[in-house]
This record gives structure tokens, sequence and C-alpha cells, in this order.
């Protein structure tokens, strides 16, 4: 390696003509093809860029009206469930007819003269063959409101719920 002797003031020298050199080719190069390349690039990226921006406003304002007309049904739908809440008090007080088919009308019958019933006694009563038709008579009464399901020991037995099915008029149509 070869040692070169430099003092500051020529090292400084040195860097401001580097700098004068590096400006001067700066502005020759501001007319050059490639810098008017890179600026219609930097003027398609604002121009995509502000698309992009009106895009995500259109988007927001339809997002808002979308999220108002769903709270609009919510409203809807709630003052709607409020007033069949309203409509449904008289068949607590037994001012409403509930229409059930005659197989189950003969069930519930059976199970309010005898109080309290499991499967096997409703297939025996029905002249049902097997269980299963009777499970799921008594199950889709108990869905509907007018058993309530009591288990005791290893049977499952179904009563009247008192709630509903003593307080409406339960009308079967004739067979």
């Amino acid at each position: 390696m070869i040692g070169l002797a430099v003092n500051k003031d020529q090292i400084e020298d040195e860097i401001s003509r580097l700098k004068s050199e590096v400006k001067a080719l700066s502005m020759k190069n501001e007319n050059s093809p490639d810098r008017q390349l890179e600026r219609s690039a930097d003027e398609a990226l604002a121009s995509t860029l502000t698309r992009l921006m009106e895009e995500r406003e259109r988007t927001n304002r339809a997002l808002l009206a979308i999220t108002e007309k769903i709270n609009k049904m919510e409203q809807q739908w709630r003052e709607a469930f409020e007033a069949q809440e309203s409509y449904a008090t008289p068949i607590q007080q037994g001012q409403m007819e509930v229409a059930v088919s005659h197989l189950d009308g003969m069930i519930l019958d059976f199970v309010k003269t005898k109080g309290m019933a499991c499967a096997d006694d409703v297939k025996e009563y029905m002249g049902y063959r097997g269980r299963n038709a009777a499970c799921n008579r008594l199950n889709r009464l108990v869905l509907s409101g007018f058993l309530v399901k009591t288990q005791l020991g290893h049977r499952v037995y179904y009563r009247i719920d008192a709630g509903k099915a003593t307080n409406a008029l339960i009308i079967s149509p004739p067979q």
C-alpha cells in the first residue's frame, strides 16, 4: 500500500469539487429522457392513488348505506317482535284458540286426564307398534310448548304445561 500524504485542506477542496460535479450532473440529467420517464411514473402513481382514495370513499358510503338499511330492518323486526309479544298475551289469558292435529289433541287429552304419561303409555293408548312414534309426537308437543318433560328414574314422563295448554282452548279438527 502506498502511503499518500494529504492534508485536510486538500480533502475539503476535493469534496467541494465533487459536490459541484454531482450538482452539475443532476442538473444536466433533469431534462434527460430517463428523468421524464420517472416523472410520468410518479404522475401515474399519484393518479392511481387518487383513484383508489375515491373508490374507498364510494365503498365507505355504500357500506354506510347498507349499515343504515340493516339497522332499519333490525328496528322493524324488533317492533314486529314486540307487537307479537303483546299479541301473545291473550294466549296466556285463555282468549286464543290453538289448533292441533286430531292425534295430538287425543294425546294431550290423554296426558291431561292421566296427569303424567310416558311414551309407553301413549304407545298403548294410541295403538302404536313401537315407542318411536309416541316419542316423536310427545317431543313435538314439547317443542310446541304444550308438554313438559320430566325424567323420573329411567323413564321420561310428559305432563301438561300449565302456562300454555291449560289456558288456551285446544281445537283439533274432526277425524
